[in-house]
């Protein structure tokens, strides 16, 4: 079984210490390490077997990058040529020659590397996936993604690198992992609104923002014969609407994006060792078109909300 540390025990590391927890509980993984520089946020990992505050002599077999944005590329990199296998938390890079680069490193040293766009793995996608597979819903038309909640804006955050990265993923995905043609975007640091146009004429709708009144996520693929649509907090169904009914379709699984995730990369760490192959989910190709297009969403931002 492998051990695992988690380099960063924030909001989202604490997410992925307690899901690691469950995996370790069950049987899957061994040993649970967190290294964080901040002396409260490892008082408060106390799911973990140890606690540390740099990775000096941590012994892990995959390393969880979940610190700030501006230190996964190095970081990824620098765990990979000490021999660690990595799961970086979005962005890879701040750039996509930065992520480039991380992805290098992974194939010069030889280490198994995930990107932590886990909205893949949410399980209603292999059921869109198998609707439009079998015409279900017919020739697909567009696609809509919202993802607006009521916490509050980080400070120094970008609506679109934070929420927005995942949105492009999913519906570059969702497409067939087909290239946008281009892209159009309106909105500021805390709430935007991004349109990304796809060849084949269909038109993907991404609304996304902070500081919301409620809580909204939901994608919806729009068909010709029916609709399909999926909350992303609820992991085990999702809802077919054809003619104004509605129908609960339940999902083959029920995990979690974020278990799915880490189960995909443990599995992958597992062939690494046995020499099997492996196939990262984002492929290497997929996880540079995020970076490239969530930079032109930054990019194509006009309007910047006042300080």
């Amino acid at each position: 079984m492998l051990d695992v540390a988690i380099l960063g025990c924030g909001r989202w590391g604490n997410n992925h210490l307690r899901t690691l927890a469950r995996l370790r509980d069950s049987g899957l993984i061994n040993k649970i390490s967190v290294v964080d520089v901040s002396q409260s946020a490892r008082d408060s990992a106390t799911q973990a077997d140890f606690v540390f505050k740099s990775m000096d002599g941590v012994s892990a077999d995959l390393v969880i990058v979940a610190t700030p944005s501006d230190l996964h590329a190095i970081q990824a990199r620098e765990l990979m040529a000490a021999g660690y296998h990595v799961l970086v938390e979005k962005p890879l890079g701040c750039c996509e020659a930065e992520a480039a680069q991380v992805l290098a490193s992974a194939q010069e040293h030889g280490r198994v590397m995930g990107v932590g766009l886990l909205l893949r793995f949410h399980p209603a996608m292999s059921l869109a996936r198998k609707m439009l597979a079998s015409g279900t819903l017919g020739r697909l038309e567009s696609l809509r993604f919202v993802r607006r909640t009521k916490r509050t804006a980080p400070k120094g955050g970008n609506v679109i690198e934070a929420l927005g990265v995942h949105a492009i993923d999913l519906m570059c995905h969702i497409m067939s992992e087909s290239e946008p043609s281009a892209i159009h975007v309106e909105g500021d640091f805390i709430e935007a609104r991004i349109a990304l146009e796809f060849p084949h004429g269909i038109e993907a709708l991404i609304d996304i923002g902070w500081e919301s009144s409620s809580e909204r996520r939901t994608v919806t693929l729009v068909g010709s014969n029916a609709n399909l649509r999926f909350d992303l907090d609820i992991h085990d169904r999702a809802i077919l609407i054809c003619d104004k009914d509605e129908t609960i379709i339940p999902c083959e699984e029920s995990h979690s994006p974020l278990e799915a995730e880490l189960r995909h990369i443990i599995g992958g760490i597992d062939s690494h060792k046995a020499g099997a192959t492996w196939s990262a989910v984002p492929d290497y190709g997929a996880a540079l078109r995020g970076v490239r297009w969530t930079e032109r969403a930054v990019q194509a931002m006009s309007i910047v909300r006042p300080h």
